[in-house]
């Protein structure tokens, strides 16, 4: 594999892994907040969490504090289905880590609950019904799968970890529970799997090629259309999003028509509104986000006028709040989030302002 196929992020963990050790300590903020009003951001070469209430006129965020996490990277976070607990992923030092969250929206550690992984872990994904928590290995060639507790904490399951293509960046489960993606950078393609109902436990189906225009392609991530009939994978080294029709029954994926859409340079997620109808891709090195509208019956992709519009340095993830008014996006060279409102309309974005964090923020969770 040669020097030019690796993240940002390699070179980022060079830098992590010569510097001192992060005492690991919590601060916790005053004063409560409704569950649906607070943002997560993930900083992931300070090894801590900003948590921040969202003004819900506004959609801008207002920093209450920052938890410091297990030591090793805060690189991807996630909520469990029922809000009650954060699970945030350790790149430098391959592990997964579980956070119950008090009454005032603060995480707090869960006592025994980091647990290994293997080499580089990244994204995470649950189970709709939050019982199986997977994490996609990018250096080591797997996705580790973990059972959920009542209490938060996880157990690896059994058969875990579960191969994948070369390079997976990002694991995601449908919505149906049915059946599990991983988008493999190295290999250009997408694993696809069946999910044990009873026992979490992955059983690949196929492997299916992005098919971008000139390899190397570089998918890296993974995103579903809320009907779940369309997936979205957005290919960092091609500069395009590849656009799958879904078969929902057997899990499949098949290329549409005019598959793969220009993007800007190095796209490396995707997030569709919750309307279905606009898509939002974070190009980590041009510094902004594509706008796409997607067309209702075929999924394919047209740019949104206005289109890209300006981020900071280094986006990497997106996060979309449930009413659709609001995107929100960590940028990992600028150490902030840009902060955007949809027109439902047309879908184009309005900037409505950034707020630092700490350094590197990788993702971003709500609740």
């Amino acid at each position: 594999m040669s020097a030019m196929l690796h993240d940002a992020e390699d070179a980022m963990k060079q830098v992590f892994l010569l510097g001192s050790a992060i005492p690991f300590l919590f601060s916790l903020a005053c004063g409560s907040s409704k569950p649906s009003s607070l943002a997560y951001v993930a900083n992931n070469n300070a090894s801590s969490v900003s948590v921040f209430r969202i003004d819900p006129g506004t959609g801008m965020l207002a920093l209450l504090d920052t938890v410091i996490t297990a030591p090793g990277g805060a690189t991807y976070c996630e909520f469990h289905p029922s809000g009650k607990f954060l699970f945030v992923s350790g790149e430098f030092s391959n592990v997964l880590s579980a956070y119950s969250i008090d009454a005032r929206g603060m995480p707090a550690l869960i006592a025994g609950s980091t647990v290994p992984t293997r080499l580089n872990p990244h994204n995470l994904s649950l189970d709709p019904a939050g019982r199986f928590l997977y994490v996609a290995n990018t250096s080591d060639n797997s996705v580790s799968g973990f059972r959920v507790a009542p209490n938060g904490s996880l157990t690896e399951m059994a058969g875990s970890p579960f191969a994948s293509g070369i390079t997976p960046y990002e694991i995601k489960v449908a919505d149906s529970g049915k059946f599990a993606y991983t988008a493999n950078r190295d290999s250009d393609d997408v694993s696809i799997y069946s999910v044990d109902a009873n026992t979490g436990a992955l059983t690949t189906i196929a492997k299916q090629s992005v098919g971008c225009k000139a390899a190397p392609c570089g998918p890296r991530a993974i995103e579903f259309a809320p009907s779940g009939a369309f997936a979205f994978v957005p290919n960092r080294f091609s500069n395009d999003v590849t656009v799958f029709s879904v078969n929902t029954t057997t899990g499949t994926l098949t290329p549409i028509q005019g598959s793969p859409f220009a993007a800007g340079t190095d796209p490396r997620s995707a997030g569709a509104d919750p309307s279905g109808r606009y898509l939002y891709v974070p190009n980590t090195t041009s510094g902004d986000v594509s706008a796409f509208s997607i067309d209702a019956k075929t999924g394919a992709l047209a740019q949104i006028a206005g289109s890209p519009y300006p981020a900071g340095a280094g986006p990497l993830s997106i996060e979309i709040d449930e009413s659709g008014r609001f995107v929100y996006v960590p940028n990992s060279g600028s150490n902030d989030v840009s902060v955007f409102r949809i027109d439902g309309a047309t879908g184009r974005l309005a900037t409505v302002g950034k707020v630092s964090t700490g350094a590197s923020p990788f993702s971003i969770a709500l609740r």
